[in-house]
């Protein structure tokens, strides 16, 4: 047997947030076929499988379709577990190695804060966009690990919009980050992603995306410190600080579930 969690991450609330799966193992990871099919038994978006090493712990990201580089709920979500468990002390940090980046994350009265790499943002023509998607695009980006990020004219436009899977593949955003300035005193930016290429339409909370939005939006607003919130259903709020080359993001999460699979 194996104990797998659930959490919702981003949020102090049950129910609201982003859902992930975490599941700690003791000596090696499982079949990658295994792991997938647990996402998929799990009909979540992400499940982390996390292995104790001597300094650190390796991490791996599933979706229901596949392998990811970096998930930013299912790492919030695997730290909780850790600390909720007393498995790592919460005065000390957590380090996790996942395929292509070595993550960082504390404990703080304020939440759980993860130190991510900045993405690369390759500014890309606007095409047809804003004609298909009936929304005012006013920029668009290629960024790290394979999204499409746009830049929306406004917040409310982003709220709005009502996601088709097959036009955003057949537009080249079948992994896609759509943002806008917020007019909003209580946070500084919105956003929404859209991940069909991997079985998501659309994705509550991502943690990853923000690793584009802090860079961009930071040098838009001139600010190193931000309020995101995730505008999708379930919704989910982040705070961001840039410094060190590093996108640090801070976010809570709440403890759903545990249950055993029998594999």
């Amino acid at each position: 047997m194996a104990i797998i969690y659930q959490v919702d991450a981003f949020t102090d609330t049950l129910f609201k947030g982003n859902p992930a799966g975490v599941m700690l193992l003791e000596n090696e990871f499982l079949e990658e076929e295994l792991m997938q099919n647990i996402v998929k038994e799990m009909n979540v978006s992400e499940v982390a499988f996390v292995l104790p090493r001597e300094n650190h712990f390796d991490i791996r990201f599933f979706t229901p379709k596949a392998e990811v580089p970096l998930c930013g709920h299912a790492t919030l979500s695997a730290a909780h577990i850790l600390y909720e468990l007393g498995q790592v002390s919460k005065s000390d940090s957590i380090v996790f190695q996942a395929p292509k980046d070595q993550l960082e994350i504390n404990f703080t009265d304020d939440g759980y804060q993860m130190k991510f790499p900045e993405y690369r943002l390759d500014k890309i023509a606007i095409t047809n966009y804003s004609k298909a998607l009936n929304l005012q695009v006013n920029k668009a980006f290629e960024v790290t690990n394979d999204w499409t990020m746009l830049i929306l004219e406004s917040e409310e436009e982003l709220a709005n919009f009502k996601p088709d899977a097959r036009l955003l593949q057949s537009l080249g955003l079948g992994q896609s980050i759509f943002t806008a300035e917020s007019g909003s005193a209580e946070r500084d930016i919105v956003c929404r992603c859209f991940v069909p290429n991997l079985g998501i339409l659309e994705d509550p909370v991502t943690g990853s995306a923000h690793c584009a939005l802090g860079v961009y939006w930071s040098k838009v607003l001139d600010k190193n410190e931000l309020k995101s919130e995730q505008i999708s259903e379930r919704k989910g709020q982040l705070k961001l600080e840039m410094k060190n080359d590093s996108v640090y993001i801070l976010g809570k999460a709440k403890t759903v579930f545990k249950a055993e699979f029998y594999l």
